[in-house]
């Protein structure tokens, strides 16, 4: 019975060494932005649980309605026909939208921390640069 219940543990402790997802190193440099990816991209970069990935995906969707709703992007193909974006991303105000706005579950330190973290999946995608 003891050998049961020590294999038991062990095969329950085994399986936390899994990762709670996989980002496709392939993508590197390729400058196509996945949500999926970058949630869990943040959430390896940032030893994140399973149970965190929805959180983590809430603030990327929040981030994206705030940068729509601000003008930061648009869904004009067509680049040349664009006029210089005159506001810049600020991340202190992007918070706040997530918060108040989008009521996305998690704290102002939480929040800056994952919008950090994605300057990171931005470099491996290779839209962004140190």
């Amino acid at each position: 019975m003891k050998k049961i219940l020590i294999l038991t543990l062990l095969s329950f402790f085994g399986c936390k060494n899994e990762p709670i997802c996989t980002v496709d190193e392939n993508n590197a440099g390729k400058e196509i932005y996945d949500l999926d990816e970058a949630t869990c991209f943040i959430a390896l970069k940032l030893n994140k649980k399973k149970s965190d990935l929805n959180l983590i995906r809430d603030a990327l969707l929040a981030e994206m309605n705030y940068m729509e709703k601000t003008g930061l992007t648009s869904d004009n193909p067509n680049p040349e026909s664009e006029s210089e974006p005159n506001s810049e991303l600020d991340i202190n105000q992007m918070v706040e939208y997530a918060l108040n706005e989008e009521k996305v579950d998690l704290t102002k330190e939480e929040l800056i921390e994952i919008y950090d973290t994605e300057i990171e999946y931005l470099i491996f995608i290779g839209v962004a640069s140190e």
